[in-house]
């Protein structure tokens, strides 16, 4: 009976680590309860910033609608980002060929359409919730200066823009609202780095840039968190 105890013992002990692997691989913050559903936001002034000239967008209000904010499922959401009296170097900066182009024109206005995934800032210790976003090329022009600005591919990795915001309250299970933030915050997600990309039809050098924002975001039904 002894080769028997010996193979149960060791698809006990198989069975142990396939649980903990699987525990492991879904120890991610998720979203409870509600997917889908759908979130509005709204926040204040805002910079797109190149680090190195100092050389910023500022935009006055961010706000994200019903209709445009989507929690698809437990871990990922859509938006489209909509920054409004936008402006560089003292003139109105918009995004190329939104519909009323006229009109977004003279509001100053870009629409940034991006992809979230739920993700751990830091190091196990010390991790904190966060949500990685992922922004297609995008096409910003500055009317006045006849200046066309692009958020771009990284031609290295071909991966997109990306950026990383901090969600809090986190490592609580609690309902919302929550405050995104990038201010101070590493970007890093699951060790994964992320990196907004810019270059001007000028020159077309690749310029690393940094998004400034706070805003907060409201489901339409309560959302709990969960952190582990």
């Amino acid at each position: 009976m002894a080769p028997l105890t010996k193979l149960a013992g060791a698809l006990i002990t198989l069975a142990t680590v396939i649980l903990l692997v699987s525990t492991a691989a879904f120890a991610l913050p998720e979203f409870l309860d509600h997917v889908p559903s759908t979130f509005s936001a709204s926040g204040g002034a805002s910079e797109l910033i190149d680090p190195a000239t100092k050389l910023a967008v500022k935009c006055e209000k961010l706000s994200i609608s019903l209709a445009n904010g989507k929690l698809l499922t437990s871990a990922t959401i859509e938006a489209v980002l909509d920054f409004e009296q936008c402006s560089t170097l003292g003139v109105a900066a918009v995004s190329l060929g939104d519909k009323n182009d006229t009109e977004d024109k003279k509001l100053g206005l870009i629409l940034v359409p991006v992809k979230g995934q739920l993700c751990y800032i830091g190091a196990a210790a010390n991790k904190e919730a966060g949500i990685v976003f992922k922004i297609p090329p995008l096409h910003l022009e500055v009317p006045a200066a006849a200046e066309l600005l692009e958020l771009i591919n990284n031609p290295t990795t071909k991966e997109e823009s990306s950026l990383v915001m901090l969600l809090t309250p986190n490592n609580k299970l609690q309902a919302g609202p929550y405050t995104l933030t990038t201010q101070g915050i590493k970007q890093e997600c699951d060790g994964k780095k992320a990196q907004m990309l810019m270059e001007s039809n000028e020159n077309k050098k690749p310029l690393v840039i940094e998004l400034i924002l706070t805003t907060t975001i409201t489901f339409d039904q309560d959302e709990e968190l969960m952190v582990v």
